[in-house]
């Protein structure tokens, strides 16, 4: 008489809990990379309006205010730092953004080299901001913004 046989084997039962828990690792991968690329986004957000915020906020002074040791416009208690400073004014701050973990900002003023030397009517302004983290989660944003003199 022959048996018959209902269900599974054990040898079968183990193939498919190997496939099953190849499946779920490549899965669970996903989730990280979908996690650290969310991280990654969220810095350069930050970042970015944080750039954009110090361009605005220096488009819309006048000309001849910005400088780096205007005290009105980068007050040391909003937490700018003087780095460097030139007979004009001219110079480098930074700055710390309390969002982004291990964040140094920069904002680099000076003329702006034409090619042909230094135009006293126009200043050259470059805001950078870089963060720390994981090597896929830091990074920069630099902004280069031209400001002219217009005569009255």
């Amino acid at each position: 008489m022959a048996r018959r046989r209902d269900g599974f084997t054990l040898i079968e039962l183990m193939v498919v809990m190997a496939l099953l828990s190849i499946g779920l690792l490549a899965v669970s991968a996903l989730f990280v990379c979908g996690i650290v690329s969310n991280t990654k986004a969220r810095c350069i957000q930050i970042a970015a309006d944080r750039v954009q915020r110090e361009t605005e906020r220096l488009r819309s002074v006048g000309f001849d205010s910005i400088t780096v040791n205007n005290a009105s416009l980068f007050p040391p208690t909003a937490g700018y730092t003087m780095e460097s400073q030139d007979e004009h004014g001219m110079g480098t701050l930074s700055f710390t953004e309390p969002s982004l973990p291990g964040s140094q900002g920069t904002i680099a003023i000076d003329y702006y080299d034409g090619g042909s030397g230094y135009l006293l009517t126009c200043k050259q302004i470059i805001v950078t901001l870089s963060w720390s983290g994981a090597r896929r989660a830091r990074g920069t944003v630099t902004t280069v913004l031209l400001i002219a003199n217009r005569p009255t």
